[in-house]
């Protein structure tokens, strides 16, 4: 609150400022007697006790505002009409009793009452109130929108984690399920292929900060393809294309590996089929394009978050900034992605 004050102070110390300015520098210009209120100690102390009973209306009505107008809005008001009835009330007791008293002059005549003075002083308590009251609004706006974004971001980061975690188990459930089949079958490689999940495991939980360098995703879908392979007892055609300057690329965590694990997860490379791969990539664009084709062997019904969860991190990623196209046929199974850094 404190800074907001001592704006609401150099705010209105700045009008004062430009106004005494305005007024004074024409008679300069002019050859003329300028800034004399300054010369005289009455007027003087008139000009120190006006500025501080303005300022004072700004001050007073931000504060009550800030407290109370949340809490109740019609008390706030209450509070705000009570307070510059008080502030001309202090200015009357200065002006009227104080400095006759003490220094011997006022500034309105002796005669003139309390409730002529307070009239005469409600447009300037309204105008120097309304200084304070409108950048109270002003302010309360932008923490409102501020908190407003900050909101979204914490839930937008919550979904990404939420989305991401998703992933780590529908990944971990397939691939027990490839090593239950190579143990069940006395596979000579479900060591190995337990070694590897170890390594994609470690990869998932400790190396996949908020973005990674693609070289990383690289190798994690290189192991993944290794671990695909010990299912088959033939050599899975898999191809990969790499265009432009990877090394220079970052990527979100396991952005890439719904697509690859669907197609192997749902692709028939059986008869030469392959698995093609096409990654273009730079600091400025990543394109990704994986097809398949589409294989007729039973699909399980566990599954199927894969393509709906990246779809939902590339709107959260890169809003406005990325395309990805799916197209599935009856025999073909492609998938386009392009993400614009």
């Amino acid at each position: 609150m404190r800074k907001h004050l001592f704006r609401i102070f150099l705010l209105l110390l700045s009008f004062e400022v430009i106004e005494e300015l305005g007024s004074n520098i024409p008679k300069l210009i002019r050859n003329q007697p300028a800034f004399t209120s300054w010369q005289d100690r009455n007027d003087l102390l008139l000009r120190l006790s006006g500025f501080i009973i303005l300022l004072l209306y700004p001050v007073v009505s931000y504060i009550i505002f800030r407290k109370n107008f949340h809490k109740n809005k019609k008390l706030a008001f209450l509070y705000w009409a009570i307070g510059i009835t008080l502030i001309i009330t202090l200015r009357y007791t200065i002006e009227q009793l104080f400095f006759p008293a003490h220094f011997g002059f006022r500034n309105y005549p002796s005669n003139v009452s309390w409730l002529y003075y307070f009239a005469d002083n409600l447009f300037f308590a309204f105008l120097y109130s309304a200084f304070g009251g409108v950048y109270f609004f002003i302010q309360n706006e932008q923490e409102y929108r501020m908190r407003e974004s900050q909101l979204q971001l914490v839930n937008k980061q919550t979904e990404l984690s939420f989305l991401r975690s998703q992933i780590n188990p529908h990944f971990l459930f397939n691939s027990l399920n490839n090593i239950y089949s190579l143990v069940y079958h006395h596979s000579d490689q479900s060591l190995t292929a337990i070694a590897k999940l170890s390594d994609l495991l470690r990869y998932m939980l400790y190396d996949s900060n908020e973005k990674v360098p693609l070289q990383k995703e690289l190798d994690y879908i290189e192991k993944y393809m290794e671990l695909q392979q010990m299912r088959f007892d033939h050599p899975l055609p898999v191809k990969l294309e790499l265009t432009g300057n990877p090394g220079k690329a970052s990527i979100p965590p396991l952005l890439l590996i719904p697509f690859v694990e669907n197609a192997f997860k749902h692709g028939d490379t059986k008869n030469g089929n392959e698995i093609r791969m096409k990654l273009h990539a730079d600091e400025a664009l990543i394109r990704f394009g994986i097809n398949n084709v589409v294989g007729n062997h039973q699909k399980d019904t566990s599954g199927g978050i894969g393509l709906e969860n990246v779809q939902r991190r590339l709107e959260l990623l890169y809003p406005g900034r990325h395309s990805l196209h799916i197209k599935k046929t009856k025999d073909i199974f492609e998938v386009e992605l392009e993400i614009r850094k």
